[in-house]
């Protein structure tokens, strides 16, 4: 049996992200009534105003699905049920993103985020003109595939 792989870190400067790296996410479709559910961002200032799907870089070691329902609880407040994977998605060249794709089901918006400031239902065809680039990208790809 080999040993287990482990990862090398190489240290960066404070304040700085290595030329080239990888982030893996888990986002989770809430849907209701063929209706998505998006989330206006707070922060980080950069986003303000940008709506986005309930998503996040999973934490090191944490399974995807696990990432999925933490989400959920951590910025709508709310425990998912019928957690399922519905699409892998991969990004980009240098920063690259793989993003795991849930659909996940909610009584209703508890308490959002400290991040957000809204919660609200769109029809897919006619999402808000403030959605992040990137989570449009990830939605058409999804409704391409079919996962929503």
């Amino acid at each position: 049996m080999s040993s287990p792989k482990t990862a090398r870190l190489v240290p960066q400067p404070d304040g700085t992200q290595p030329e080239e790296f990888t982030h893996i996410s888990s986002f989770a479709l809430v849907l209701k009534g063929g209706k998505l559910l998006l989330i206006r961002r707070l922060l980080p200032e950069r986003w303000a105003g940008k709506w986005v799907i309930p998503g996040a870089v999973i934490l090191y070691g944490e399974d995807p699905a696990a990432g999925a329902r933490r989400v959920v609880k951590e910025q709508l407040g709310a425990e998912a049920a019928g957690v399922r994977l519905v699409d892998v998605q991969s990004y980009g060249d240098k920063h690259w993103d793989i993003c795991f794709l849930y659909r996940a089901e909610i009584p209703e918006v508890e308490k959002l985020g400290q991040d957000f400031d809204k919660a609200e239902y769109f029809e897919l065809a006619s999402l808000p003109a403030e959605l992040r680039d990137d989570h449009k990208e990830v939605i058409d790809m999804a409704r391409w595939k079919k996962a929503v």
